[in-house]
């Protein structure tokens, strides 16, 4: 009789102990089953976090595209104007194909806009020798260049604060004048890679802009004063042969034209 009663005791405590492991085999497989709920809840969100963003990317681009496109048609009809003007003046002259024409002022301007733009070259050169910068004097008016290493880090239209020092120099002489100014962006022959543009040619274009923008936004210049192209890496100074050479091609051009506005 006394064993029996051990008997069931031993029964009674390992049915016991089976019942309480039962129980915490439940409660971590319900663990689990909610840990694996949230992870991926979470990671459904993220999905759905990179999706919006990827869109939001897209409208950007294509909001940047249309721009740059719309700045590009922009500087052709100027140049349409401008040949318009040109072959109205000619015309205007008179004289048949025979006529000799008389030579005109250097840079195609009046003597009065000759003698304005001589005080343009001026300023320029004692605010540009500060900087350590130079300008050359084309047929076209005074080209400012400027290295891409002292406006913008690789593969960014970003400037940086010693590119904003550069741009407000040019900016202040130009304050001055009522010249008309076009701004183009350049890059070397090397393919765009973990950039946020997809060709040289949108990252030239956005370089100039991004220029222009910082004499807009930061110096009060008017907006009607600028023409902006990129052009790429088809318009080198040197050829792509080594990094030096390279190194030159990256720049952004300011060219303060002999009309005014």
């Amino acid at each position: 009789m006394h064993d029996e009663r051990l008997y069931d005791e031993k029964e009674l405590e390992k049915s016991w102990l089976l019942s309480y492991s039962d129980l915490i085999t439940l409660l971590f497989v319900i663990v689990i089953i909610i840990a694996a709920t949230q992870t991926k809840s979470i990671q459904s969100q993220k999905e759905e976090v990179q999706k919006e963003k990827a869109s939001l990317e897209q409208v950007h681009e294509s909001l940047d595209l249309l721009n740059l496109q719309k700045l590009e048609l922009q500087r052709e009809v100027y140049q349409l104007e401008a040949r318009q003007k040109e072959l109205k003046g000619e015309k205007e002259e008179g004289g048949s194909e025979d006529t000799v024409n008389v030579p005109k002022p250097p840079m195609g301007m009046s003597e009065s806009s000759e003698r304005d733009m001589e005080t343009v070259r001026n300023q320029l050169s004692s605010a540009l020798a500060e900087l350590n910068l130079d300008y050359e004097e084309t047929e076209e008016g005074l080209r400012i260049r400027l290295p891409e290493t002292i406006l913008f880090t690789s593969g960014s239209a970003d400037l940086q604060p010693q590119g904003k020092q550069v741009v407000g120099t040019v900016a202040g002489v130009l304050k001055r004048f009522e010249h008309k100014v076009r701004i183009e962006g350049y890059t070397d022959d090397v393919p765009i890679s973990r950039s946020s543009y997809q060709s040289n040619w949108e990252l030239s274009s956005a370089r100039a802009i991004s220029v222009m923008r910082e004499m807009v936004d930061a110096h009060s210049l008017p907006a009607s004063r600028f023409t902006v192209a990129g052009l790429g890496e088809y318009k080198p100074l040197v050829d792509n042969s080594n990094a030096e050479n390279r190194a030159k091609n990256r720049r952004v051009e300011i060219v303060i034209l002999g009309e005014k506005e």
